[in-house]
């Protein structure tokens, strides 16, 4: 039997087993044959229009498929709220979205959960932290009108090859550090007591030479961050939005949203995301990290050692004042 015989031969079982009402097989069979048919080169104008039959059946098969389930999650109350872990797992059945992967650049750690995002009532401190979003907007909004506060958020080293980024050494996207690499900026202090006041009720990641790092993050009109994913996924990233005019927006894996100012979020940025600013104004967020909470105590710990062993190897070789 030659390919064509093999693809008329499972379009005639789709065909039977979708007139006998067996949506599962005649799918089945469906899918098949046109897996075959895309492999098979030209097609006879026959079966060509019989693959594309199928294919409209498959459709149908689909549609029928997901109407029964949704009557059937009426019945039962257990309707697919949006923007629940339930509704993306039924948009990923329909295939409408796909799972998503931790994707760190540095560290995998076993057993994480591969979440996007992290509800804000899970964690204590952030009331404290909100109720100062006023006075940290503020402080932002000072620096932001001061000129030449704000440094570009990526930017290009001698002694690394740089992948491709249209943001290096950009304005667009940049930064104003409070911690960096572990360490207070002392200009901060200074200029944003505030805000510094209130990071010190937070329990931000520390690892020496490398955590905390907390800064304001400025966001030009017309800008997009592109998708990326962070470097270790034994942390999670920490949007307070100070700014936030229209058309600004963020995506995390499968979750797109917009920021509103003043609420915490609070997410896994090894998982693929991106951000930005459609709007005529800049975006303003403070941006921090804290431990992933499925982390024993004494993980972190242990975490904290490796990834700063990691930094006391990369750092060898470099001259010292080099940062």
């Amino acid at each position: 039997m030659d390919r064509f015989q093999q693809i008329s031969a499972r379009l005639a079982r789709a065909d039977g087993y979708f007139r006998d009402g067996d949506d599962q097989a005649a799918s089945a069979f469906y899918s098949a044959a046109l897996r075959l048919a895309s492999q098979a080169g030209p097609l006879p104008p026959p079966l060509m229009q019989a693959c594309q039959t199928a294919q409209q059946r498959l459709g149908e098969l689909a549609a029928r498929y997901e109407r029964f389930l949704a009557e059937r999650l009426e019945q039962a109350e257990a309707r697919p709220e949006p923007g629940t872990r339930f509704a993306d797992a039924v948009d990923m059945l329909f295939g409408r979205k796909q799972p998503v992967a931790q994707e760190p650049k540095i560290l995998f750690y076993p057993g994480m959960p591969a979440r996007e995002l992290y509800p804000r009532e899970g964690f204590d401190w952030v009331p404290a932290l909100e109720a100062e979003t006023a006075a940290i907007r503020e402080e932002a909004l000072a620096l932001s009108g001061s000129g030449r506060a704000f440094a570009p958020y990526v930017t290009a080293s001698e002694d690394r090859p740089q992948d491709a980024h249209r943001l290096v050494d950009d304005d667009s996207w940049t930064a104003f550090y409070l911690w960096r690499d572990g360490r207070p900026v002392p200009e901060a202090a200074e200029r944003c007591p505030r805000t510094v006041e209130a990071m010190e009720r937070v329990p931000l990641c520390r690892v020496e030479g490398k955590s905390p790092n907390v800064l304001f993050s400025r966001l030009a009109p017309g800008a997009h961050i592109p998708p990326h994913t962070g470097l270790v996924n034994t942390r999670l990233i920490c949007h307070l939005p100070l700014v936030v005019p229209p058309g600004c927006g963020f995506r995390v894996g499968n979750r797109s949203l917009s920021w509103r100012e003043g609420e915490t979020l609070i997410f896994d940025d090894t998982i693929d995301h991106e951000a930005w600013n459609r709007g005529r104004e800049e975006r303003i967020i403070l941006l921090f990290e804290v431990w992933q909470p499925a982390l024993e105590a004494a993980e972190r710990d242990q975490v904290a050692a490796l990834l700063s062993a990691v930094d006391a190897y990369a750092r060898r070789g470099r001259p010292p004042s080099a940062p």
